[in-house]
């Protein structure tokens, strides 16, 4: 605080603390439980919007709505944290090979795995 004002310019990604959904159209609804059920190891919603029209995928507090439709492309890109880089790792290339047909790839960086959506 500056002033006894709330400096919105000292805060990081423009004061974002939490993105609670994120939510952008597939084309098609295997290859997205494929990637965000199989590959990134998200949870799909048990309750709501479990047809073939619509998928909300959890990642802990946060969702994917992902129905069906044109696809939307994230100009920038979506930061995970997961427990276990090696299980994802393992889980992304048994996927691999499914969605070779797709945008779908993978790298290992640093400290982190680069990942591009199908």
């Amino acid at each position: 605080m500056r002033g006894g004002n709330f400096d919105r310019s000292a805060q990081d990604v423009g004061n974002i603390v939490f993105l609670e959904h994120v939510n952008v159209r597939v084309p098609d609804q295997v290859i997205a439980t494929r990637f965000y059920i199989a590959g990134l190891g998200l949870t799909r919603d048990p309750y709501l919007m479990v047809s073939t029209e619509n998928m909300w995928a959890n990642a802990g507090q946060s969702q994917f709505h992902l129905p069906t439709g044109a696809p939307n492309v994230l100009q920038g890109h979506v930061e995970l944290v997961v427990p276990d880089l090696d299980a994802l790792t393992r889980r992304l290339a048994a996927v691999r090979e499914r969605l070779a047909s797709t945008r779908f790839a993978y790298e290992m960086r640093d400290k982190h795995v680069a990942v591009t959506c199908p």
